[in-house]
């Protein structure tokens, strides 16, 4: 006999309502809740088939534009993981306003969204208002903010180790014999930003006598030229940038000095889009783990329903991985020297 609602509802621990919607793949049952019921299910002999999905699950995607490829990469690794679990992804843009991200966040919940991932929002400056964050935790969705922190919410972070990665950069760069490196970043008060500056403060503690310029701009191409052009003019031998799309921009900005890369200077990018090895020279760049934090955001995203509580918060960490290719180098001086 094919076991009962009410007999799988007593070995889960769960209501038969419950039962009823995990094995009917409807929304609104957290992914622990979901795991225990199947698994309870196919222990009491229900063929429940390899997996019973979410279908109609919607969740709300929020990237600041797809021009970037690294913000379309987010989007394309956080529905196909949605899609895996029969869930679908509502995606908006966010304009340069919290106006703005307010008025996508009311759609999200206007459309029924199980939960919200925000990537690169305004979660990332250092300060400002908070306030249509919580009025997405109020009531009570998930909330999952990528790539920046904030004290003042209580929602999950997933956040790349910047600091991190630019050390693993400078210590790249020091081996190579560059004393002077320059940053090429946007603004200042953005949590990626702001770790990337840490670690480039502690260099010269670090390594004593070298000296390490700063420019500030923005994550664009034109951003990225006009940086470069500063950064070699104010002595630098290598120039790490906060983006790859900055990265390219510093390519041809170091060649419209006439000189050259990696021989005279060498370039970093952040993100490894796909064309970053694709570059003349190749780009040397961080990769973030965007796979890895996009199936986590996912995972958080569709942990609530009826039968959860309200998720604390949580704060996670992954370290990028440096990927080293042809535009970086000896230093002109340490070439010399062998």
């Amino acid at each position: 006999m094919k076991a009962r609602l009410i007999d799988i509802a007593r070995t889960a621990g769960v209501s038969e309502a419950t039962v009823s919607r995990v094995l009917n793949g409807r929304a609104g049952v957290n992914e622990s809740t979901r795991s225990t019921v199947l698994e309870a299910a196919r222990q009491l002999g229900r063929d429940v088939g390899p997996d019973v999905t979410q279908s109609g699950t919607l969740v709300g995607v929020l990237v600041p534009d797809l021009e970037n490829q690294v913000f379309a990469a987010w989007v394309e690794r956080i529905e196909a993981e949605l899609f895996q679990r029969g869930a679908s992804a509502l995606v908006a843009l966010r304009a340069r306003t919290v106006e703005r991200e307010r008025e996508a966040f009311q759609r999200f919940l206007h459309a029924g969204v199980t939960g919200v991932i925000v990537v690169s929002g305004f979660h990332a400056q250092e300060s400002g208002p908070v306030d249509q964050y919580r009025e997405i935790t109020a009531s009570g969705t998930p909330l999952v903010l990528i790539n920046g922190v904030r004290d003042d919410v209580d929602a999950s972070f997933l956040t790349s180790d910047d600091e991190h990665a630019t050390r693993a950069v400078l210590t790249h760069l020091h081996d190579l014999g560059h004393e002077k490196v320059g940053l090429a970043v946007g603004d200042e008060h953005t949590w990626p930003v702001r770790e990337k500056l840490r670690a480039f403060e502690e260099a010269p503690v670090q390594h004593p006598g070298q000296d390490h310029p700063v420019a500030f701009t923005d994550f664009s191409y034109a951003g990225g030229y006009e940086a470069s052009r500063d950064l070699v003019g104010r002595g630098a031998t290598a120039v790490v940038c906060g983006s790859d799309v900055m990265a390219a921009g510093a390519l041809e900005g170091v060649r419209s000095l006439g000189l050259s890369v990696p021989g005279d200077v060498s370039v970093v990018g952040y993100d490894d889009v796909f064309w970053a090895s694709l570059t003349n020279p190749p780009l040397t760049t961080v990769r973030q783990a965007v796979p890895q934090m996009a199936r986590a955001a996912v995972r958080t995203a569709l942990s609530g329903g009826a039968q959860s509580r309200r998720p604390a918060r949580t704060e996670v960490v992954v370290r990028p991985q440096l990927v080293v290719r042809g535009s970086t180098a000896a230093a002109p001086a340490a070439s010399m020297k062998r």
